[in-house]
C-alpha cells in the first residue's frame, strides 16, 4: 500500500511489512505445534501442562527467511514489539501517551529541546543494564546510517546526547513537536555494546538482543519461537510464556486455523464475511475489530494536464461513491473516506462543519465539467482544447481490494464522461510511479498519527515531493505549506493548531490534491478461548494487528490467561 516498510504493512494482504508502512496475521494459544498435525488441548497450556503458548499467524506467505535486525524493513515479524521497545507508546486512536523505555519527558520552553528520563532497572537481554547512553546511540545510530533513518529524524535534529545515566537531551534544529511521535514512538532501541561493533545495521542477522517481555528463540522455514524474558522490567505483566509464530501459505489456510482454534490472534484482510465464517461458530469467543488508523486514497498525478484543472478534480470528488467502494472492495468492515481528510471516526473532533460535505452526486459533477468546458464525445468521453478524460489508474497487481474499488471508480467516472483504465503493476514499478510523479491517477496508503497533521504534512508538504517523500500528488502550494507550518509553530496554543487544520480540510475540499476513497483498517481477528484483554471498541488501548508496532507490545503485556 504505499513504497516504504510501513506502507507495506499497511496493506494487509497476504503478504505484509511498514511502514508503512506492512500488514498482518495471527495469534493462537495452546497447542503442541500449530499447523503440525496434533489438535489443540482446548486450555491455554502445552500438554505437559507447563507452558501458556500463544501462537501467531504473523507471516502469511513463504518460508521464513532470516532478517532479525529492527532496522531491516523485512524485519522478521515479532522483532519490533517482543524483542525491542521505544521509549514511549503513543495510542493512535486517541493519542494517549503511556511511558515505556522511559519514565518522562519535558519540552523546553522553546520547544527545541526535548529531555527524557530513563526508565531505571532496565535490563537487556544479554543481562546487561539499559541506560541513556544505549538511547543516545541509538538515535545517533540512525544519523551514521540514513537508511536506517526512515522517519527522517535528523531532517529536524542537531543532537542526542547522554549527559548522565539517566536523562536524554534531544536538540531540534527549529521547533517541531509533532516528531514526539516518531521520535519516542516508533523508533526501536538497540544496545550500544553491540551496535557499535556492526558495520550495516540494516544487514545485521545475529541472535537479537532487547529490553523487551521475550526473547528471540529460534528460526526455522516454518516457525519462530520466542521465549518470555524473566528480567524484563514489567514481567509481572506477561502471562505468556512462549510465543510460536508458524509459517502460513495463505489467509484461507490461516482462517481455517483461526476458526479450528489452532490460533488466537489473527490481522488479515477476509474475503468474505467474518460474521459467518468466524464469528458464528463460537459467538462467545470469536471476535474482530478493525479500527481505522489511516486511508486509503486516489493520487492525481498535478504535473499533467488536464489533471492540474481544480475543476476536474472536484467533478472526479463528487462521482465516487465511497460507500460502494467501503461496502464492496472492504467488505463493510471500515467506512468510506471524506473529502476532509480525516481518518474517522478518530478525528471527527477535528471536522469543520461549516465546510461543504462532498459526497456522491453524478448531477453536480457533470454539472461541474459542463460548466468547465469539458463536452461528450460520440464515444461518451469528455473532451475539451483536444484532450480525451481518458486516464490511467495505476495499482499493484494481485491486490484484490485495492482491484474491487478500481473497478467502481472506473463505473463511476464513466458516468461523468472519464475513461479510465486499470493499469495493475508490480508493486515496485507502482511504488516507482508514485514516488516519481509517472502516472495520472494511483491508488495509495495515506498515513496518519496522533492528530490530522501528519496525514497533510505527510502528502500536501511541498518538501515531500520526491526523494521518496509521500506527496506523491506533487501538490505545491503556498497556503497549504503556511497552514502547517502554522500548526507547527503552535506546539502550546491547541486552538491556533485546530485552526490550522480547519484551513487544510478547506485546501481539500476546495482545492482537491487527492481523493480519498475509504478508511483503512487495521485487520484483527481474535479469539478469548484462551486469553482474555484483547483491545477492542470498548477498551481501545492499542490497534489490534500483529504487524503493528509498538501496538502490539501493548497487547501481550495486556493478555491475561483464562482460567
Amino acid at each position: 500500500m504505499s513504497p516504504n516498510s510501513h506502507a507495506t504493512t499497511a496493506r494487509v494482504k497476504a503478504k505484509m511489512s511498514m511502514a508503512l508502512f506492512s500488514v498482518l496475521i495471527l495469534f493462537a494459544v495452546l497447542l503442541t505445534a500449530c499447523g503440525g498435525g496434533n489438535p489443540a488441548t482446548g486450555n491455554n497450556t502445552t500438554p505437559n501442562n507447563k507452558k501458556a503458548i500463544l501462537n501467531l499467524g504473523a507471516h502469511v506467505g513463504g518460508p521464513y527467511v532470516r532478517a532479525t535486525s529492527p532496522f531491516n524493513p523485512s524485519a522478521n515479524e515479532g522483532i519490533l514489539g517482543f524483542v525491542y521497545e521505544p521509549l514511549y507508546f503513543v495510542n493512535q486512536i486517541d493519542g494517549k501517551e503511556t511511558p515505556l523505555l522511559a519514565s518522562s519527558y519535558q519540552w523546553s520552553e522553546d520547544f527545541k529541546k526535548l529531555t527524557f528520563t530513563i526508565r531505571e532497572n532496565v535490563k537487556w537481554s544479554d543481562g546487561q543494564a539499559f541506560s541513556a547512553e544505549d538511547v543516545a546511540f541509538t538515535y545517533n545510530l540512525l544519523k551514521k546510517f540514513p537508511a536506517t533513518d526512515t522517519r527522517g529524524l535528523w531532517n529536524y535534529l542537531t543532537s542526542a546526547e547522554a549527559p548522565d545515566a539517566k536523562t536524554v537531551v534531544i536538540t531540534f534544529k527549529q521547533s517541531y513537536t509533532p516528531l514526539f511521535y516518531n521520535l519516542a514512538s516508533q523508533v526501536p532501541m538497540v544496545p550500544k555494546h553491540i551496535f557499535e561493533k556492526v558495520k550495516d545495521p540494516v544487514t545485521y542477522n545475529e541472535d537479537p538482543v532487547g529490553t523487551g517481555p521475550f526473547k528471540f528463540d529460534k528460526l526455522t522455514p516454518q516457525m519462530i519461537t520466542y521465549k518470555k524474558n524473566a528480567d524484563y522490567w514489567q514481567a509481572d505483566k506477561v502471562q505468556i510464556e512462549e510465543l510460536r509464530l508458524p509459517q502460513v501459505t495463505d489467509n484461507n489456510v490461516l482462517l481455517q486455523k483461526l476458526i479450528a482454534g489452532q490460533i488466537d490472534w489473527g490481522s488479515f484482510f477476509p474475503e468474505g464475511s467474518l460474521d459467518q465464517t468466524f464469528v458464528s461458530k463460537d459467538p462467545q469467543n470469536n471476535h474482530y475489530w478493525m479500527p481505522p488508523y489511516a486511508m486509503f486514497s486516489m493520487y492525481i498525478n498535478l504535473t499533467k494536464e488536464p489533471l492540474n484543472d481544480v475543476a476536474l478534480r472536484q467533478a472526479m470528488a463528487w462521482a465516487l461513491d465511497r460507500d460502494q467502494l467501503a461496502k464492496q472492495a472492504e467488505g463493510g468492515y471500515v467506512d468510506g473516506g471524506n473529502q476532509y481528510g480525516l481518518v474517522t471516526p478518530n478525528q471527527n473532533s477535528y471536522i469543520d462543519s461549516s465546510l461543504e460535505k462532498i459526497s456522491y452526486n453524478k448531477e453536480k459533477a457533470n454539472e461541474i465539467l459542463d460548466k468547465a468546458g469539458y463536452t461528450k464525445g460520440s464515444d461518451g468521453v469528455r473532451t475539451k482544447n483536444g484532450q480525451r478524460l481518458s486516464f490511467k489508474l495505476n495499482l499493484p497487481a494481485g491486490w484484490t481490494d485495492w482491484e474491487k474499488m478500481a473497478s467502481i471508480i472506473q463505473a463511476n467516472l464513466k458516468e461523468i464522461g472519464i475513461d479510465i483504465q486499470v493499469n495493475g503493476l508490480q508493486q515496485a514499478n507502482w511504488t516507482d510511479a508514485l514516488n516519481n510523479q509517472k502516472y495520472d491517477l494511483s491508488i495509495g496508503g495515506t498515513y496518519s498519527g496522533p492528530s490530522p497533521y501528519y496525514q497533510f504534512n505527510n502528502h500536501l508538504n511541498s518538501a515531500n515531493i520526491g526523494h521518496n517523500g509521500q506527496n506523491w500528488s506533487a501538490w505545491k502550494d503556498d497556503e497549504t505549506d503556511k497552514l502547517l507550518n502554522q500548526y507547527v509553530s503552535n506546539s502550546a496554543n491547541k486552538d491556533e493548531q485546530t485552526k490550522a487544520i480547519h484551513g487544510l480540510e478547506k485546501v481539500m475540499v476546495e482545492k482537491v490534491p487527492f481523493i480519498p476513497l475509504v478508511n483503512a483498517g487495521g485487520w484483527f481477528e481474535y479469539t478469548t478461548k484462551n486469553f482474555t484483554g484483547w483491545p477492542n471498541k470498548d477498551n481501545a488501548y492499542a490497534l489490534g494487528p500483529t504487524w503493528s508496532f509498538p501496538d502490539n507490545l501493548m497487547v501481550v503485556t495486556n493478555l491475561k490467561l483464562k482460567s
